[in-house]
């Protein structure tokens, strides 16, 4: 399977949808969207950065928590190099195409919080409860 090959429109609406009723504080629709999400990943290939064959660990918080960056095509990989360049990060990154699951052992870590969708625009974390 080729980078250009990878699309995702369903996952990006599904994150807008999020957002937007975030802001509006229904909490109901945002359950039922992350049941849709819960199901939309398991069935579908993403693009998950890495280095050196393993998932690329951003740090999240002081205590050695961590999400893995994962991109729903080409334009946000493409997009999230270009942020990790200018926060230095960019040297000996790699990716590839799998679905989320690919990382079996990262759901057993306890510092692993979950992957961040398309960090360089409206980024969503998904965390191991929808893994």
């Amino acid at each position: 399977m080729k980078i250009e090959d990878i699309k995702n429109p369903e996952l990006k609406d599904h994150i807008n949808m999020i957002y937007m009723h975030g802001e509006n504080q229904n909490q109901a629709a945002i359950e039922k969207i992350e049941n849709e999400i819960r199901d939309y990943i398991k069935n579908n290939y993403l693009i998950i950065s890495i280095e050196e064959g393993k998932p690329v660990k951003i740090p999240y918080a002081n205590d050695g928590e961590y999400i893995v960056p994962a991109f729903t095509d080409e334009h946000e990989y493409t997009m999230g190099m270009q942020y990790f360049s200018l926060n230095v990060m960019d040297e000996n990154k790699e990716y590839v195409i799998e679905k989320l699951d690919y990382f079996k052992k990262l759901k057993e870590d306890p510092n692993f919080l979950g992957y961040v969708i398309n960090i360089a625009r409206v980024s969503y974390i998904i965390n191991t409860s929808l893994l």
